[in-house]
């Protein structure tokens, strides 16, 4: 699953076409809604991703990828400072589960700006931990995913000048680099829209969009966003 920053989304890796009986992709990637109460809203939503990752776990999920805040919102939202609290304990919830490789997404320069890199040296520290077969967690924080395209292509040109940019260039540089393409796409609260999140790896993603609010994405509705996955009759683009 793939969320977007107050918005919640699912990916899940494209490493292989899912069989008849496989409930879920094996890489997907969640985030919270935009729209909520303050510091209760925000504090139940961080709860709900560590209850959803379990389930992703459960599943049979390889990697999930929970965007918790845009560049967007960082720089427009009132409430921001409790929203980093939220954050702050999304990552602490995510990491005190153990058996979890966790990494953050993002730019160095926007969780400086926030008094949020200390997120980035917690999550370093449960690399590798987790169990061999675990799940794999990427924390999207002060994300953008045109700014992640952009510095990667930056990259790319840097190292071998212009004439070294193509596709597969740009996708070595990428933060995600190493992991599948996202295979699903969830999006809460009724929203319709990617608002930038993972863009350049949910070129062949499936979408699902549900009414719940994040704080509300109960294990019914998990269960049903597995089965329409399941459902569907992948195309890769085609």
């Amino acid at each position: 699953m793939s969320v977007e920053p107050p918005a919640p989304r699912a990916s899940v890796g494209r490493g292989r076409p899912p069989a008849p009986g496989d409930r879920a992709g094996r890489q997907p990637a969640l985030g919270p809604p935009p729209r909520r109460p303050a510091r209760y809203g925000y504090r139940r939503g961080a709860d709900r991703t560590v209850e959803v990752l379990r389930w992703c776990e459960e599943a049979g999920v390889e990697t999930v990828t929970v965007w918790a805040l845009s560049q967007a919102n960082a720089a427009k939202r009132q409430e921001l400072p409790v929203l980093l609290e939220g954050i702050t304990a999304l990552v602490d919830g995510v990491t005190a589960a153990g058996a979890w490789d966790v990494n953050v997404l993002g730019s160095p320069e926007q969780l400086d700006t926030l008094g949020l890199t200390a997120l980035s040296g917690r999550a370093r520290c449960t690399a590798g931990t987790g169990r061999g077969d675990g799940l794999r967690v990427n924390l999207a924080v002060a994300y953008d995913g045109h700014e992640e395209i952009v510095a990667a292509a930056h990259a790319v040109i840097a190292e071998g000048g212009v004439e070294a940019l193509d596709s597969a260039a740009v996708g070595r540089r990428l933060e995600r680099w190493g992991q599948p393409g996202c295979d699903l796409i969830l999006r809460t609260s009724g929203e319709q829209r990617l608002s930038g999140f993972l863009l350049w790896q949910s070129l062949t993603a499936e979408l699902y969009f549900t009414p719940e609010h994040w704080p509300d994405f109960d294990r019914a509705a998990f269960d049903a966003m597995l089965a329409s996955f399941a459902g569907r009759e992948r195309r890769f683009g085609a």
